[in-house]
């Protein structure tokens, strides 16, 4: 997958894991509301771009060039874009989607900053935008494993703040309501 261009990702590969995820799953997952997502790759050529997926029901479609006004926008550089495609990680809407949390996200608003720390040191840096508003925002820095068992469910995101694995800067309500998206 290391010569996949992200267009080839969001247009191919995405629908086809996301096909996979939805294949048996129930009645109430399959019929939350439309979810609508727009990524914005940061690189030069190839490397970038911006692209939109609308998922309603067990079907996903790839929207070129973004979705207005998407519920959800994702923006990272190219580099952190590599590491997630080549990674195991769930897409984030795929996640949402699966867990049944579409209702939650299509009400949140604001901007989260991830800065998590990954094993060999390095950082990955993502913005999430809801509802197209950049206020209020918050940013989280943690260690990928920590995020990863926070979003499973395995830590819960008060007790990783109180054991010094969560720290934030920004909005606290912000935070607070992000956290319904966990577990």
């Amino acid at each position: 997958m290391s010569d996949i261009t992200p267009a080839v990702y969001f247009a191919e590969v995405v629908p086809q894991r996301f096909a996979a995820a939805v294949a048996g799953a129930s009645e109430e997952v399959l019929a939350q509301p439309e979810l609508t997502v727009t990524y914005t790759i940061e690189g030069e050529g190839d490397q970038g771009g911006v692209f939109g997926l609308k998922v309603s029901g067990g079907s996903i479609e790839f929207v070129d060039g973004g979705i207005e006004n998407a519920d959800l926008q994702l923006v990272m550089t190219y580099d952190n874009w590599r590491s997630v495609a080549e990674g195991d990680a769930v897409e984030p809407f795929i996640d949402y989607f699966l867990r049944r949390k579409v209702e939650i996200v299509k009400n949140l608003r604001g901007t989260v900053k991830l800065e998590l720390t990954r094993s060999d040191e390095s950082l990955f840096e993502s913005v999430s935008i809801f509802g197209g508003q950049s206020e209020p925002s918050v940013t989280l820095r943690m260690t990928t494993d920590d995020y990863r068992q926070m979003l499973s469910g395995e830590l819960n995101g008060q007790m990783a703040f109180m054991m010094g694995k969560l720290r934030f800067e920004g909005s606290l309500p912000l935070l607070m309501q992000i956290g319904a998206l966990s577990g």
